[in-house]
């Protein structure tokens, strides 16, 4: 047993180097998503009318302009353009180069807040599994790949998760706001605050969004923010492509079960109306969020609203690998907890061990978009691992415990 330790820091070093090498490979290829949030920043630095940001032809010829050949992408919410305001200025590889560097940055300040928030000593026996598991997490290798911005939301997320552990307002409420105004997450966590009965923190949280959103409003217009919506959010959320596996999600399964599209999805049990399928799945997740409240009290409210994070993604209209990000701060507690006292009897480490495979390792699942149905019901395991630690965090308030003092 002597050795664990030894084992486990040298298997954290060498993941860190993986990391390290693979981040040097790609860092430098320009990618869609890495396009999109550059080149809304450049635009806005360069005062252009950000209303044509959602026309496609004219956006994708300003993404060529700034150097991105032919990568093309659609834009995201007019605020999501501060994400790359500080690094616009630089050259497109320059750029990514940093903002990759910074992710790793964020990727480990997270999981220094984490480890805080749930008391898990850095440099222990479970601690060294932790880190090792985040730093071998295929979707933050997939955040590098595409220059997404989930390493800096997972910072806002955990920096809010340690706010809620010290009973801080401001460190709870500017990040959720943030999230909210620059990638449109965050309103789980929001009702989370309420459904908690934490009146200050839900109205301060509301209060910075829309005091963002007003005092940003001349830079865009609202014409952007419609644009936006049908452009953009509407096609998303219920549009023909919205059943795309690559959509983790709760409303993509359930189009794909239920919604008849011609040119996406023409295995679908019933055929009923993509918006109605999104309604749906939008007032389950908040009802479910509700009804969950209800299991939890104040002294395992940390566990609840960690998990109301992941729950956001699971019941968000798009959740990509990069999105499987805000999973890292339910497994880190889950984890935390299960080894804090390991008994290889029980079935809940079992149940943990799958669960994070299934959101953690490369799998092949968009192979499977056009497979019939059933076989098409195996293409989502990113959200069934979603479930399923849901689920064993919540057993875990009943048959487990929290870290001391948490």
């Amino acid at each position: 047993m002597k050795f664990i330790k030894p084992i486990l820091t040298a298997a954290v070093v060498a993941a860190f180097m993986l990391l390290v090498y693979y981040t040097w490979l790609k860092s430098p290829v320009l990618t869609h998503g890495f396009a999109s949030y550059y080149t809304s920043a450049r635009m806005l630095t360069d005062g252009s009318d950000m209303s044509q940001a959602y026309d496609t032809t004219y956006y994708f010829a300003k993404m060529q302009s700034y150097g991105f050949g032919n990568v093309k992408d659609l834009s995201n919410l007019p605020t999501g353009s501060f994400i790359m305001l500080p690094l616009c200025r630089f050259e497109p590889n320059t750029a990514k180069i940093i903002w990759n560097i910074l992710g790793i940055i964020f990727l480990f300040t997270s999981i220094l807040l984490l480890f805080r928030s749930f008391n898990i000593p850095l440099f222990s026996t479970p601690g060294l599994i932790l880190i090792l598991i985040t730093l071998l997490f295929y979707p933050f290798y997939y955040n590098i790949a595409f220059g997404q911005a989930y390493a800096m939301l997972l910072l806002l997320a955990s920096v809010s998760v340690y706010g809620f552990k010290k009973d801080n307002v401001s460190l709870i409420t500017i990040p959720i706001a943030l999230i909210i105004i620059l990638k449109g997450y965050g309103f789980y966590p929001l009702a989370a605050l309420l459904f908690m009965k934490k009146p200050k923190a839900f109205f301060l949280t509301v209060g910075l969004t829309a005091a963002i959103f007003l005092l940003t409003l001349p830079l865009f217009g609202l014409s952007a923010w419609q644009m936006y919506y049908a452009k953009f959010y509407s096609v998303v959320a219920y549009g023909e492509h919205s059943s795309n596996v690559a959509y983790q999600t709760m409303g993509s399964l359930l189009g794909h079960l239920f919604s008849y599209n011609s040119t996406v999805n023409t295995k679908a049990i019933l055929s009923i109306p993509k918006i109605y399928v999104y309604y749906f799945t939008q007032l389950s997740g908040l009802v479910i969020l509700f009804l969950l409240s209800k299991k939890f009290n104040r002294d395992n409210y940390l566990i609840f609203f960690v998990m109301s994070f992941a729950l956001n993604v699971i019941f968000s209209p798009a959740a990509e690998d990069y999105h499987s990000l805000f999973y890292l701060p339910l497994i880190i507690l889950s984890g935390s907890i299960l080894f804090n006292d390991v008994n290889f009897r029980s079935p809940q480490i079992y149940v943990f061990a799958l669960a994070l495979l299934l959101l953690m390792l490369p799998l092949p699942f968009r192979l499977l978009q056009d497979s019939s149905f059933p076989l098409y019901i195996l293409a989502y395991p990113r959200l069934y691992g979603a479930l399923i630690m849901i689920f064993l965090a919540h057993g875990l308030i009943h048959g487990g415990k929290l870290p001391e003092s948490s």
